[in-house]
């Protein structure tokens, strides 16, 4: 792929409510910086203080809850990464959210092999099998939303040499979620299955398996993103006085361009690079935290943005420099709290967002302006489907693949399948997921709500889990 369907994103997305900070509080406080949330289709640094990835020690189970059965794990060995080859406009209904609790997982075990593996994603990798009967949840969800958009995803998939790994975590050289011919008769049966027969469809050709304990009852960081609508113009004039830059042509990927300080003073001005004007700054900043977008034009029409590239500067969360001030106390940080902030004191905002020396450039997708429906396109490239969609680290897992995932969202329990089509920058290691709500304000209140701990289990083929299996024995 090249660096344009390769962004990665951040995340920004803060707990904010009485209940989840009283939850949350003291690991909240262990660690400087908070997991962030962000946009589909990114190469891009949240706005807010970045969390350190969830530990690799699974959680203690739920008493309450039973433990999964039929689980089987790999036995010792390191677990090595291997490098990734190369819908709705508004707020779409909660299903399935009144189902019981997914199994908790036995502990990982810790590998006894002492040689120093190469590109390692844990410090204790290990990973369990569960059969779909131990997921509560699973034969009541609606899976149809993901065997569809897995059509569209196959051939980025399967069109590969045969032998050749899809991408994620292998053991003893052999990937965890198959090659390209492991691939070629799900993509083919995918093509044909009707959408009623989805969960015999899953069931036929995968097996669910938890990472490190990603699946475990409290394995798995959840934070969520969404497509904003931002109002602007394609010229300059009235309230419309702020900038959204195309990418210029002398910026080079990994050498560092101008500051954002530098950029907001006026260093790309007068270059034809104004993509469009926007009345409020700080939404535009908010754009580039969420990396893709829609422009409300004065005319009612909606315009298209997306990813195109950065500065090549360090990303700063601007919620941390508040903390730093002493302006915002760590808890009560927030893309909410920031806009307040920053109404309260203008005199001060250019600053403030200056403290992030990283700027995003965007690109116009006409092809996304022509059919409202779609979401932005991800790093995978093709249209995030809403509430159907997540981002994972490429490092554990690959994109493209099923997940099953179960945790509390400020709009009711979340347990369903979803497909893995985004990657960002703090979501890091296999207990770490972002979850995409969908477009405009109802998403977007939802998403920087959302903060939780729960299941992540991915769906693998079951032909390349029984190759793993036979090199761990």
């Amino acid at each position: 792929m090249t660096d344009a369907l390769l962004p990665v994103r951040q995340e920004n997305k803060y707990f904010s409510s009485s209940v989840r900070k009283t939850v949350f509080r003291a690991s909240m406080l262990a660690v400087l910086t908070l997991s962030v949330s962000a946009c589909a289709a990114r190469k891009i640094s949240p706005d807010s203080i970045q969390s350190q990835p969830p530990a690799t020690q699974s959680a203690q189970p739920n008493p309450s809850v039973p433990p999964a059965q039929n689980i089987q794990t790999i036995p010792d060995g390191p677990l090595f990464t291997g490098p990734a080859q190369s819908q709705t406009s508004q707020f779409p209904p909660t299903q399935a959210n009144q189902l019981p609790p997914a199994p908790t997982s036995q502990q990982p075990l810790t590998p006894t092999n002492q040689q120093p593996p190469l590109q390692t994603a844990f410090s204790a990798p290990a990973a369990q099998r569960f059969t779909f009967a131990s997921i509560p949840g699973w034969a009541e969800g609606d899976h149809a939303p993901v065997l569809l958009t897995l059509r569209d995803a196959c051939p980025k998939i399967s069109n590969r040499a045969a032998d050749q790994s899809i991408g994620g975590l292998a053991f003893n050289g052999e990937p965890v979620f198959g090659r390209a011919n492991d691939w070629r008769p799900i993509c083919a049966d995918a093509a044909r299955t009707d959408t009623r027969l989805s969960k015999e469809f899953f069931e036929k050709w995968f097996e669910p398996v938890s990472i490190n304990g990603a699946g475990e009852a409290e394995g798995s960081l959840f934070t969520a993103y969404f497509e904003p609508e931002l109002r602007g113009s394609r010229v300059r004039g009235g309230p419309y006085q702020f900038p959204i830059y195309s990418k210029p042509a002398d910026l080079r990927s990994g050498t560092p361009y101008f500051e954002r300080s530098q950029i907001q003073r006026g260093a790309l001005a007068g270059r034809g690079l104004e993509l469009f004007w926007i009345d409020d700054p700080v939404e535009a900043f908010f754009l580039e935290i969420q990396g893709s977008g829609r422009v409300r034009l004065p005319d009612g029409q909606v315009a298209r943005v997306g990813y195109a590239g950065k500065n090549g500067h360090a990303y700063t969360a601007i919620g941390k420099t508040l903390v730093d001030w002493n302006e915002l106390p760590l808890e009560q940080v927030s893309a909410q709290s920031i806009k307040s902030w920053i109404r309260q004191n203008p005199q001060r905002r250019d600053e403030l967002l200056a403290s992030n020396k990283s700027y995003v450039f965007f690109e116009e997708r006409p092809e996304l302006a022509a059919d409202p429906s779609l979401g932005p396109i991800g790093t995978f490239g093709i249209p995030l489907p809403a509430v159907r969609s997540i981002a994972i680290d490429r490092k554990s897992y690959p994109l493209g693949i099923p997940f099953w995932i179960d945790f509390q969202s400020p709009v009711g329990p979340m347990q369903r399948l979803v497909i893995a089509l985004d990657t960002g920058g703090a979501i890091k290691g296999s207990g770490r997921a972002d979850f995409f709500f969908g477009s405009g304000d109802g998403p977007g209140e939802a998403a920087g709500e959302t903060r939780a701990r729960g299941r992540l289990i991915a769906l693998a083929p079951t032909s390349a889990l029984r190759r793993v299996f036979r090199a761990g024995s």
